[in-house]
């Protein structure tokens, strides 16, 4: 016992020997910085968009064109395809006469697929099309006084753009639309309104989460 006592003291001694303190060896760890989140299957997209009207609204009376807005919402299927559902308002007015302006507004309400494929590192090509059901107002004031003509029809929608990525889980994007609206309001007997459709653009920002 005596001799593993004096054993351990041999030993420390050296160590305690000097400044009385123990050499400390400092080992660098680098600090470990977490990946930034991928993005996840479904997104967000919320744009402006305009159209130009190709039809009449009745015979003989120019289509109004219109601009508004709309929400789609995105769902990744694959890295390429993709399922989206849109709700989009626009409106617009035209004079028709020096004493009658038509006024349009407009609800769709589409589901519809998507096809999209990167052509650089941040850009990326996308085409796709839709199909739902689409509401139609019409207000017609003529020397002051209102009147309100409505319907619902089936509504339908193609387009095709670039997204750009500004971060993992931003984009801009910006596309050609053409869209159509079969509902048609009956604004007086004898002058049945016509079927909505037109050439336009959608632009703005979207998110993937």
């Amino acid at each position: 016992m005596k001799k593993s006592i004096i054993l351990a003291l041999a030993l420390a001694v050296p160590a305690m020997a000097g400044d009385g303190k123990a050499p400390v060896t400092v080992v660098d760890v680098p600090a470990i910085v977490p990946a930034p989140a991928a993005p996840g299957a479904f997104g967000v997209e919320v744009g402006a968009v305009y159209t130009s009207a190709l039809n009449d609204v009745v015979e003989g009376v120019d289509g109004v064109n219109t601009w508004g807005v709309d929400v789609t919402g995105v769902y990744e299927l694959t890295p390429n395809w993709a399922t989206t559902l849109r709700v989009g308002w626009a409106t617009g007015s035209d004079d028709l006469t020096p004493v009658e302006e038509l006024e349009v507004n407009t609800v769709n309400i589409m589901a519809g697929i998507r096809y999209s494929a990167p052509i650089t590192e941040s850009l990326t090509w996308y085409a796709g099309g839709e199909i739902g059901v689409g509401y139609v107002n019409y207000t017609d004031t003529f020397y002051g006084e209102e009147d309100d003509f409505e319907d619902w029809g089936f509504a339908y929608g193609v387009e095709t753009g670039l997204q750009y990525a500004v971060t993992p889980c931003l984009y801009l994007y910006s596309a050609l639309h053409y869209s159509g609206n079969f509902a048609e309001p009956e604004i007086a007997d004898g002058y049945d309104t016509k079927s909505h459709s037109g050439w336009g653009v959608r632009m703005g920002l979207g998110g993937k989460f």
